[in-house]
């Protein structure tokens, strides 16, 4: 007898992910696409909460113009000969015509509320980029050149000037021809600015703040967050962020000192495709931001929270030594954090319990800005089993505690202000910066005598 043909587990779960793909009706793709349009909220938030790739928007988006246009016309050449279709060429003109004015006078909107152009004076003074993005809009806009530069307030007198330097040098043609004040002592050598790029396109995770100290804390060089923000500005690899910043108090009014003085903890669900949601219970040290501990639970019990707080204490090894004052265990007021079971352990634990006011979540705010990023990151796939969950999770927890540049404790990592390591790193950056500014200073000056004898 022949033996069955064993099939690769990596065909299987192809198979399931392909058989579990969530299906969208020509109705919800019409309304995602109208969503879109609307321009009420940047694609990528419309696309992760409707839980679609963006690829897959743009395609419906386009399939939608496609089948609007065919079916215009459609109309026109069954209908040609008839005066109705006259009038409707004439309303679709007009029609076209408002459309694009409003999508031009949203680009402008957008670029505006950017930061498009710095008036000096009565003048706008445009940078290399933003002249090629204006030169763009005009060459894709469906307006007349004069239409579309009297919407965004640009002289034609100057775009004609920028457009012929555009087809006669390139990019290079839009740098503007203004004589530069002289050097600065600390003015940044070209070659380290390359070091920047290169560094945000190696790891375009990173923010301008993290490239910045990842170039000081690796390569021994000292470069500022805002150096940083104007080099990628300059080469166009900054973008406007998709969310809305929220203020917030600069401390709190009680700030912890030491580690292992408080620790916060709360609960956040995920969801599993066929298994349903599942509830990561987590423990974070409130000086450090470090994560101690964390579980992947089917259920959000007092149950689950002892254990928990049993790889915490574990962990942290105050069971075993003696401590002057057992951490103290700040919640909010959920049903598995003022249960009795939990009272009757944190009591035999020697550990006071905290709870926050009731609808006061700030009071929790660490972990929920925790558990914020993290989910920014890791709702962006869909997970088919618990395993799979759990290891993109250690994954985070690994990346924040290790490698994530906290700007709240001096843009160190947790683990190094856990483990006390932040006071030496500190100190050590000092001595790059200041080195730094005495290489810069001497280039400069080098640079500054050459210029003078050439």
């Amino acid at each position: 007898m022949s033996s069955k043909k064993s099939i690769p587990p990596e065909s299987i779960i192809r198979d399931i992910k392909r058989k579990t793909r969530r299906k969208f009706t020509s109705e919800e793709k019409i309304r995602i696409v109208l969503e879109g349009l609307r321009g009420e909220e940047s694609i990528a938030d419309l696309c992760r909460r409707e839980g679609i790739h963006t690829t897959m928007y743009y395609k419906w988006s386009k399939a939608f113009l496609e089948a609007g246009k065919r079916q215009l016309t459609g109309d026109t050449i069954r209908e040609a000969g008839s005066e109705e279709v006259k009038e409707l060429r004439s309303e679709n003109e007009e029609l076209k015509q408002v459309v694009a004015e409003l999508l031009l006078d949203i680009r402008v909107l957008k670029k505006n509320l950017a930061g498009f152009g710095i008036r000096i004076n009565r003048y706008m003074k445009y940078s290399q980029s933003e002249k090629m993005e204006i030169i763009r809009m005009v060459e894709e806009s469906n307006l007349s050149v004069k239409k579309t530069l009297e919407e965004m307030d640009v002289p034609c007198s100057s775009f004609y000037s920028w457009y012929r330097r555009y087809l006669e040098s390139g990019y290079e043609g839009l740098a503007s021809r203004h004589k530069r004040r002289r050097q600065f002592w600390n003015a940044i050598p070209e070659w380290e600015k390359e070091r920047a790029v290169e560094v945000a396109r190696q790891y375009p995770e990173k923010s301008c703040r993290e490239i910045a100290w990842h170039i000081t804390d690796k390569m021994g060089y000292f470069i500022s967050e805002s150096s940083v923000y104007r080099i990628l500005k300059a080469r166009d690899l900054v973008t406007s962020p998709a969310y809305t910043v929220i203020s917030a108090a600069d401390k709190f009014e009680n700030p912890t000192t030491r580690i292992n003085e408080l620790w916060q903890t709360d609960f956040t669900y995920m969801k599993v495709v066929h298994w349903g949601w599942y509830y990561l219970s987590t423990v974070l040290d409130d000086y450090s931001r470090y994560i101690i501990a964390w579980r992947l639970c089917q259920t959000m019990t007092a149950g689950d929270v002892k254990q928990t707080l049993d790889i915490a204490i574990a962990k942290t090894g105050i069971k075993h030594v003696h401590v002057l004052q057992k951490p103290r265990l700040l919640s909010d007021n959920g049903s598995a954090f003022i249960a009795s079971e939990l009272k009757k352990y944190l009591d035999e634990q020697k550990m006071r319990h905290i709870r926050s006011k009731t609808y006061h979540p700030m009071t929790q705010g660490k972990i929920e800005r925790y558990f914020r990023s993290m989910k920014n990151l890791i709702l962006l796939d869909i997970y088919y089993s618990p395993e799979e969950l759990r290891s993109r999770i250690c994954e985070w927890v690994d990346y924040y505690n290790n490698h994530r540049y906290h700007e709240a404790i001096d843009n160190v990592t947790p683990s190094d202000k856990y483990f006390s390591r932040d006071r030496e790193i500190l100190e050590q950056r000092k001595k790059i910066k200041a080195e730094t500014m005495k290489r810069r200073r001497k280039w400069n000056q080098k640079m500054a005598l050459i210029e003078g004898i050439n």
